[in-house]
């Protein structure tokens, strides 16, 4: 059995050197090494690893690092650490009644929302994360309100 900085090793190197476009191929691949988790395990590495689908030079989506770890570390997420992370992958933010919602660039939805999560800010309750939309759930409209204008200001 390896540990999971194995794992997660063996698949930054999967990644790099494979077009790997989905879960279910990661988690064959891991299998061929002799690895045998669940998808939720590689769920969670691909969250901490930071790793997004994005469009390789062919214009295919393919799993890749991002190049910037800052916004997602390893450590308990704060939520200077989720600013940073809207600052860079949010294009778009409006409130609809108790909710925000958020635009991000392209696959990188579920890794901002990852973000958020892991920071467990006190008014928000969850989030509903796409390819490039998530939808914060927060108790009120007088949170959805202050969340929207803070993190509206960071994107300008």
């Amino acid at each position: 059995m390896i540990s999971k900085q194995q794992r997660q090793a063996l698949i930054l190197d999967i990644i790099q050197k494979q077009s790997i476009t989905s879960q279910e191929a990661l988690l064959t691949e891991l299998q061929r090494h002799h690895v045998m988790t669940t998808q939720t395990t590689v769920s969670r590495d691909i969250r901490a690893l930071g790793i997004v689908r994005i469009k390789d030079v062919n214009g295919e989506l393919r799993y890749q690092q991002l190049q910037d770890q800052t916004t997602i570390p390893d450590l308990a997420v704060t939520a200077s650490a989720v600013d940073e992370a809207i600052k860079e992958y949010a294009v778009f933010i409006q409130q609809v009644q108790f909710m925000t919602i958020i635009k991000t660039t392209d696959s990188t939805g579920n890794a901002l929302a990852g973000v958020i999560d892991d920071a467990d800010l006190p008014e928000v309750i969850a989030t509903l994360a796409g390819f490039d939309t998530i939808y914060v759930t927060t108790p009120d409209d007088k949170s959805a309100a202050a969340l929207t204008a803070r993190w509206s200001a960071l994107i300008g």
